[in-house]
């Protein structure tokens, strides 16, 4: 019978034809041999060859790896003493007996069914022989489980059966690539799909040359028929069973070795990272403190260096300063991540050479340091300020008495004494003048001296104002010298002149007075209120101001008698120089300015008692906020540190922070935000109470946080880990659940051994009978001879998950090198491609592997 496919016309070979029985005679055969290939042994015709029973008992004692005698208590006779039909009948028998020891209880055949050579009974006996020993009676559900399991995921395979299932050959090809993706490209074989012969003798051909399985069928015994015998597919995949779940086990010792060399190369690199960031940190901690603790850092001559060095100071508080901060947080967490992962691993704890302690003391002397230098700046920059200030007011002094001697010197030292009354007194006049006049100068001049003295001595301006006060103080010494010779001269020339000229030397002089009055007083209001950097200078300001307001009060009366003066003198034509408008001018400007003076010194006065508030409310919500997260980050390091506390206890203690943390920790950082924005409005870009910044607040109070989260969730894999509990991925899960209910066949929740059995072969882990029964008793702890899905679960992670002790480890080396006491190349290749060469460097001679797992397990 054939039918069309897209490969061609294709027969159903039904299990009564000939072609049928040829090709299950040629596969069980192959199958045969694949095992007596053991003891030399091989079948060329399966029927006439087993007639004697010694192939058969031969193959029973390899794959049931129990002799004849040990099972049924006698020898079987050899091929050369076997020559009568009894002998050949005794050993047939011993088959039967073999199997019954078994538990595999054989129907309709006889020992002379084999004897005989019958084609279908002894086609069915060596069928009954595969399911028993290569799957486990009907464990082919297992088998067929794990095949589905191993091929999920690749397009175009979906395998539900032993026969359409692997027709096109793509199930073969997934099934190695799985396994051994380096000897077939499974999109190549996918590309090809129309061409089922070629990826048929792919596979088989693959799995002959490269796996050494035997190649129990042909292509076109596959290819060839829509439905491929069902029987002859099952005892080929035994063999890929055997094989690749053998390979299986291996890559699972493999994997707990990768994963503790992985585990050693973590603590490497955290050790490495934690000294050199440590070592570099301390290093730039003592660079730092010795530059501010430099008494040459305030060596400065101008307020500009004093600026520069302020923005200096608030850039490295700003920008390198959080940087560092943010490292030493980093290396804290690093040292106390390490500890934790060796408790997990049970490794020896780091004992660094440079303790998170030992930085943290050198860092607060160091900001101490910092503290220090930037209080004298501030300080020096204040004394700059006023000494600026001083120089500006003694150049504006200065110059008024030098443009008074200026002015006196040609007078004073002239040989013109007058030659009428009229000259004569105004000679006079001018003495008289410059008599009223020298002691206000002096005055003027002994101000200068008051603000020479005011000048900080590292000033640059300082040392020239003083040379440039004893020039001109002894110019006015000779002026006034010269000043007494010339009166007393023009004093003897008046008494030949009789007329004076009393009204207008008096208007002059006063005049020339009340002007040095108003001069006084627009000085005084000159002063500049932006100078003021505090409530008291601003206080200081308004107290002179208001002195000049009741001066300038007195002095009306004065001014209206001048303008009477000036009046008098107009009317009698007597002309003068200046009369009083230009003091009156001056005089109603002063007093106009007063209003506007008096409210700026106001708002002046209301802005730096505002700024106070401002610069206090920072400087008190920053560090209460630094004592809190420095507080619990101090809490959780001294946790993580302790070993005498449980880690259920820490877990306690850590929850009890973290509620606490997220209770209290963002409303104190919302406070220095808000007391920042406040700053920042009010353009204070210097706090002299406190060395913090919002930067430094917010990276203290990120660290903090996420150290806090850190070291939670550290605590709970610990937690998981102490109790000896692995998570299971969904992956994992679902595999597991899979096989499980797949065997449950009564859906009682339990399975008995031989459900476990088969279970086992789902998920592809090989035990023999003995084996699975010691360990399914090994967990039937209340002997009811069922498992739950927990215990069952509780069994497959423990052969998929490796043990992280020293002597886990150990134990799967010597599994993974077959009880050898070394590893060699080809197997580093084959296992540790990635490890390869760090593994390499430090492996004994020849590969010897204790010493290198004893040395790995001290970090």
């Amino acid at each position: 019978m054939a039918t069309s496919t897209p490969w061609g016309s294709r027969k159903i070979v039904e299990e009564s034809s000939e072609e049928w029985f040829v090709l299950q005679k040629k596969t069980f055969t192959r199958w045969c041999n694949s095992y007596l290939r053991e003891r030399s042994i091989e079948i060329d015709d399966l029927f006439a060859d087993v007639s004697d029973g010694t192939v058969l008992l031969n193959l029973l004692e390899i794959i049931g790896q129990d002799t004849i005698l040990s099972v049924c208590g006698r020898k079987f006779y050899p091929p050369q003493k076997c020559k009568m039909d009894i002998h050949k009948l005794e050993n047939c028998n011993l088959i039967f007996d073999y199997l019954k020891q078994n538990e595999l209880k054989i129907v309709n055949i006889g020992s002379s069914d084999i004897k005989d050579g019958s084609p279908r009974l002894v086609l069915g006996l060596i069928w009954t022989i595969i399911l028993r020993f290569a799957i486990s009676e009907d464990g082919k559900e297992g088998l067929l489980l794990w095949c589905r399991k191993n091929c999920a995921g690749y397009e175009g395979v979906d395998v539900q059966n032993f026969h359409r299932s692997w027709s096109d050959g793509l199930a073969f090809c997934a099934l190695i690539n799985h396994f051994r993706p380096d000897l077939i490209d499974f999109n190549e074989c996918l590309a090809r799909r129309s061409e089922p012969m070629t990826n048929l003798n792919l596979a088989f051909d693959v799995a002959k040359n490269e796996l050494d399985i035997d190649r129990l069928l042909d292509a076109e015994d596959i290819c060839g028929s829509e439905k491929p015998d069902e029987k002859s597919i099952i005892a080929y995949l035994s063999l890929f069973f055997k094989k690749f779940a053998a390979l299986a086990q291996k890559d699972n010792l493999a994997e707990a070795i990768r994963k503790a060399v992985d585990v050693t190369q973590h603590h490497e690199g955290l050790v490495a990272s934690y000294d050199a960031d440590s070592e570099s940190l301390l290093s730039w901690i003592r660079v730092q403190s010795d530059k501010f603790g430099n008494d040459g850092s305030l060596n400065l001559s101008s307020t500009d260096e004093v600026k520069t060095l302020i923005e200096n100071m608030h850039a490295f508080k700003n920008g390198e300063k959080p940087t560092k901060q943010q490292q030493l947080a980093s290396s804290e967490a690093v040292l106390a991540n390490l500890r934790l992962s060796q408790r997990n691993n049970e490794r020896p704890l780091y004992a660094p050479k440079i303790e998170v302690e030992d930085i943290e003391t050198e860092w607060a002397a160091m900001e101490k340091s910092e503290k220090g230098l930037e209080d004298g700046a501030i300080e020096l920059l204040d004394a700059f300020e006023r000494t600026d200030y001083a120089l500006q007011r003694f150049g504006n002094k200065i110059a008024k008495v030098e443009d008074f001697v200026v002015t006196g010197n040609p007078v004073f030292t002239s040989m013109d004494y007058g030659d009428s009354v009229q000259s004569c007194s105004e000679l006079l006049k001018k003495c008289e003048v410059f008599e009223i006049q020298a002691p206000k100068y002096s005055t003027m001049l002994k101000s200068c001296d008051d603000f020479v003295q005011m000048c900080a001595q590292k000033h640059s301006g300082s040392a020239a104002a003083k040379e440039k006060y004893d020039g001109v103080s002894a110019s006015v010494d000779e002026l006034i010298g010269n000043e007494a010779t010339f009166k007393s001269n023009v004093e003897a020339k008046l008494a030949e002149e009789k007329r004076l000229l009393g009204l207008k030397e008096k208007f002059v002089a006063a005049l020339v007075n009340y002007e040095f009055d108003l001069f006084e007083a627009q000085e005084a209001l000159m002063e500049p209120i932006s100078l003021c950097n505090s409530v008291a200078a601003i206080e200081k300001v308004i107290k002179s101001t208001e002195e000049v307001k009741v001066s300038l009060e007195k002095s009306e009366a004065v001014l209206i008698e001048l303008e009477g003066m000036s009046a008098e003198l107009s009317a009698a034509n007597y002309g003068v120089e200046k009369d009083a408008s230009s003091v009156r001018e001056l005089y109603n400007t002063l007093n106009e300015s007063l209003a506007k003076r008096f409210a700026d010194l106001g708002h002046a006065d209301a802005s730096q008692s505002s700024k106070e508030a401002i610069r206090k409310a920072f400087a008190e919500s920053s560090a209460k906020l630094m004592d809190y997260s420095n507080e619990t980050s101090r809490v959780v390091s001294s946790l993580t540190r302790r070993m005498s506390v449980t880690a259920e206890k820490q877990a306690e203690k850590l929850n009890e922070v973290m509620n606490s943390f997220e209770a209290e920790a963002p409303g104190l950082m919302e406070a220095v935000e808000s007391a920042n924005e406040s700053q920042v409005a009010a353009e204070i870009f210097v706090n002299g109470l406190t060395s913090n910044t919002i930067f430094s607040c917010r990276l203290v109070f990120g660290e903090c946080e996420k150290n806090l989260k850190s070291a939670v969730d550290i605590n709970s894999a610990h937690i998981l880990a102490l109790n000896g509990k692995s998570e299971m991925s969904a992956e994992q899960a679902t595999e597991i659940r899979e096989a499980f209910e797949a065997f449950d066949k009564d859906k009682s929740g339990k399975l008995s051994v031989k459900e476990f059995q088969d279970g086992l072969m789902a998920m592809g882990i090989v035990l023999n009978d003995d084996e699975s029964e010691a360990e399914f008793k090994k967990r039937d702890l209340d002997g009811s001879g069922t498992l739950s899905f927990d215990e069952f679960a509780e069994y497959i992670l423990e052969q998929y998950q490796s043990g992280s002790s020293e002597s886990d480890i150990l134990s799967a080396f010597k599994g993974l090198c077959d009880g050898k006491a070394v590893i060699s190349e080809v197997e580093m290749k084959q296992w540790f491609p990635v490890q390869q060469e760090y593994m390499g460097e430090r492996l004994g001679e020849g590969g010897e592997y204790e010493g290198f797992v004893v040395e790995m397990f001290k970090v």
